[in-house]
């Protein structure tokens, strides 16, 4: 054989040898491709509960700051005179009728004398109309100018001596001594010298619309949580429900009355607000984030009653649901009690998802 065929016969067996190490490393390749590619199963962490008879309290949930059921901003009955001594500090407990504050008493004084004055020429005019000396007319002016000066001196002698109109505490000085009272409102829209309170008795006022009035009426039970005191529930009540709504916002002004012994509760605290509209016992119920609702329908995610931890997929079953609340949703159809329904991540899932039931409430 020539060496031209030998080499010729060399080549084509080099070739062929290339194209086989080619061709198995390309199946190679894909082989582990597709073994990467193939998704790896994860069940989905979830919790459930147990639907089971139950009480549903219905609640309606406002917020507002707390105030003092009574309240009273002491100032004098006229503008212009000056806070002559101030008796009292913020914080001190005073009594009905106790002297708060002395004005001067220039104005008093001044209005003092014209009532003198007035009170003579009343006296010499009545018994000269009583001889028929002048006539009706004059006796009338005179008259009528010495009582409107008597009232304006009483005003006055009112605005000197200012006084605790009951019993409670100082919640607020607004003035020092030595200033003109003007009448113009502080800081925190109080116009007047001092402010005091009685601290025993509180209110919330809240803003309700009109399809939650409704519902309400006095004497409901409520309660009061504030940031102050995050483990203290305070019992309370609905005081008043304005009749009228508000035209503008189609709210009406419900006042809650607090109970305040301890003085705990301070004016101007924020307080949230929970009052009891309804309490339905013993009905079947599930936890409200049980519930799934799809194209207008409702559905409970159920799995079958086993120790948690395990590993299944649920089934989506209609419910006919009742009464709701942000804890609990009353089922009147589709599960009975002791089915146990996934109670998170209840939107995401389907009847094809594998889930890991962690506990069961």
């Amino acid at each position: 054989m020539s060496t031209q065929k030998i080499g010729k016969k060399l080549y084509l067996l080099c070739a062929l040898a290339l194209t086989l190490t080619a061709g198995a490393g390309c199946g190679g390749k894909k082989d582990d491709a597709a073994v990467q590619a193939e998704p790896e199963k994860i069940a989905v962490p979830v919790a459930a509960a147990a639907a089971a008879k139950r009480d549903i309290v219905r609640t309606l949930n406002f917020s507002g700051s707390i105030d003092a059921f009574h309240r009273a901003a002491i100032a004098p009955a006229v503008m212009g005179s000056r806070v002559q001594r101030i008796f009292v500090e913020e914080g001190q407990a005073v009594r009905e009728g106790q002297v708060l504050v002395r004005m001067e008493d220039f104005q008093l004084r001044q209005s003092a004398a014209q009532l003198e004055q007035l009170e003579a020429d009343y006296n010499r005019m009545q018994a000269l109309y009583s001889r028929g000396s002048v006539t009706a007319q004059q006796y009338e002016q005179v008259k009528t100018a010495h009582t409107a000066a008597k009232s304006g001196h009483d005003l006055l002698r009112n605005s000197v001596e200012l006084r605790a109109p009951f019993a409670g505490t100082v919640i607020g000085k607004y003035m020092n001594e030595g200033e003109v009272y003007t009448g113009a409102p502080g800081a925190d829209g109080i116009a007047g010298v001092l402010a005091i309170a009685q601290l025993g008795r509180m209110k919330i006022e809240v803003m309700v619309p009109e399809h939650d009035f409704v519902h309400l009426r006095p004497g409901m039970a409520a309660n009061v949580k504030t940031d102050a005191y995050p483990d203290t529930v305070f019992e309370s009540k609905v005081f008043t429900v304005n009749p009228a709504l508000n035209r503008m916002s189609r709210t009406s002004r419900v006042a809650i009355e607090v109970r305040n012994d301890r003085h705990k509760l301070k004016p101007g605290m924020f307080a949230r607000v929970e009052i009891i509209v309804g309490n339905t016992k013993n009905v079947l119920a599930v936890p409200t984030s049980s519930i799934v609702t799809r194209s207008g329908e409702t559905f409970v995610f159920t799995v079958e009653s086993s120790p948690a931890p395990f590993e299944t997929t649920p089934k989506l079953v209609k419910v006919k649901t009742g009464q709701s609340t942000e804890e609990l949703t009353e089922i009147l159809e589709g599960i009975e009690e002791g089915a146990v329904v996934l109670i998170d991540n209840s939107i995401t899932l389907s009847e094809n998802t594998t889930v890991r039931i962690t506990e069961v409430k």
